[in-house]
């Protein structure tokens, strides 16, 4: 009788195994979970008038160590400020520069806006399919997988990439899909609705372009040192080939305009029988 009870109990389990078998086998595979975009940016450190507009909040001056929630409006006026991400990525925003931080997703991977002023950033090497890191101006989209670089957006928004390590890809914002890959010790520039430049060497377009620091820090040290060197600050962006710029803001111009505006001189003759 014992016997016939344990043959039993062994079927059943048998049969139960059987089942939950053939059922974690019908299930659908689980897929890997795709990368999850870098969030939060914090305040590494900081010195001179900057402030900070936190979404729903009065202005206010950063502390050591604040996380920003996407929205937040950053004005560094005669000051200077690091931001840094999880994955240790980092931005150095000059004086007189202005930026909205954002939160990356599907459509949309810029992690700020930069609306007017100089920033260098240092981006962490992205690997397999992690999204690269975006930035977006009013001319130009920037996205790099890692690299240093520096963008500079003057008042007639003309922007500026200069890469020192590392690929960058500018594309236009006025012309989907026209694109330059920038590559280290090169430049261009975007004007309002026109298309990236070809690159050509730094030293030619900036030539008091200086190479980055080993680190960030370092780096705004030695900004800190020029900040104090010139107090005042300066409304010009930059003092250094004003008219060029000028002359790329007028042919992005042209070249929305179609030529619509061209002289009765130039148009070509009528076409006599």
């Amino acid at each position: 009788m014992n016997l016939a009870r344990s043959v039993k109990y062994i079927h059943a389990s048998l049969v139960g195994l059987l089942a939950v078998a053939a059922s974690a086998a019908q299930q659908p595979p689980v897929a890997p979970a795709s990368p999850v975009p870098y969030a939060g940016w914090l305040v590494s450190e900081w010195t001179g008038r900057v402030q900070l507009q936190l979404p729903g909040a009065s202005l206010s001056a950063p502390t050591r160590g604040e996380s920003l929630p996407a929205g937040t409006e950053v004005d560094t006026h005669e000051g200077l400020i690091v931001l840094v991400l999880e994955d240790e990525s980092e931005v150095l925003l000059r004086p007189q520069t202005r930026v909205v931080l954002n939160q990356p997703g599907a459509g949309n991977w810029n992690y700020l806006q930069l609306l007017l002023g100089h920033i260098r950033a240092s981006v962490r090497k992205r690997t397999g399919g992690a999204p690269p890191f975006q930035l977006g101006r009013p001319s130009a989209v920037i996205a790099v997988r890692g690299t240093r670089f520096d963008v500079e957006v003057n008042r007639h928004n003309v922007t500026e990439v200069d890469v020192f390590s590392g690929l960058v890809e500018v594309g236009s914002v006025a012309i989907p899909g026209q694109s330059v890959l920038v590559e280290p010790g090169f430049s261009t520039r975007v004007g309002p609705g026109g298309a990236p430049e070809p690159p050509i060497r730094t030293n030619e377009i900036r030539p008091d372009a200086e190479a980055p620091d080993e680190t960030m820090s370092a780096e705004f040290l030695r900004g800190k040192d020029t900040a104090l060197a010139n107090p005042g600050g300066s409304d010009e962006i930059s003092e250094r080939d004003e008219r060029s710029e000028n002359e790329l803001e007028n042919e992005s111009q042209n070249s929305v305009e179609g030529g619509e505006d061209r002289d009765a001189d130039d148009a070509p003759p009528p076409n006599h029988l």
